[in-house]
């Protein structure tokens, strides 16, 4: 494995979300999540594959940060640019949210997200394991009630999606960390 190809990813992510932070009262700076979502990947999925690494790292910097899918492929090729760009979330304009409310548009921008995840390929699949590992804690954290409720059921609808085959070992901590918080 060439640490210098993942190296030059963290690099490009820590340059992407310079000066973003996450959400909650005690946040930490944003890099922290593609972080953990590339310790997700390699320690509890068992991926050593370098481009899935390398996606781990950039997965939110289109997305999050406007980081292009060309840099993207010009620095790490285009199975990174192509999986990268499957993991990028669309996003409603304002014109289409007119008039809605706070839960209709995340009705909406849910809805969206699992048709995004039902079209991904096999390998932005695994990377949406490890992601959405690293998000159910957070939600844990700054998430109550409600909203804690709905992002749990969004949860369980994605391990539908997904089959525990992709990644056994995402999709079982996803379940069990599911299982030890309600």
């Amino acid at each position: 494995m060439s640490l210098s190809r993942i190296e030059r990813a963290i690099a490009l992510a820590v340059r992407s979300h310079e000066g973003h932070g996450m959400e909650g009262e005690f946040s930490l700076p944003y890099i922290a999540h593609p972080f953990e979502v590339l310790m997700n990947l390699n320690f509890v999925g068992g991926v050593t594959d370098e481009d899935m690494l390398c996606v781990a790292m950039l997965h939110d910097t289109v997305e999050c940060a406007g980081t292009t899918l060309t840099v993207i492929g010009a620095q790490f090729g285009t199975r990174v640019r192509d999986l990268v760009g499957e993991l990028t979330r669309q996003e409603p304009t304002e014109l289409e949210t007119e008039g809605m409310t706070k839960d209709e548009v995340w009705q909406l921008r849910s809805g969206w997200l699992l048709e995004e995840i039902r079209a991904m390929s096999p390998g932005a699949q695994v990377v949406k394991l490890a992601d959405r590992l690293a998000n159910l804690s957070e939600a844990f954290r700054s998430k109550k009630g409600r909203k804690l409720a709905r992002y749990l059921s969004q949860t369980a609808t994605i391990l539908e999606i997904i089959p525990p085959k992709r990644n056994p070992g995402l999709w079982d901590a996803i379940q069990v960390k599911m299982t030890e918080k309600r």
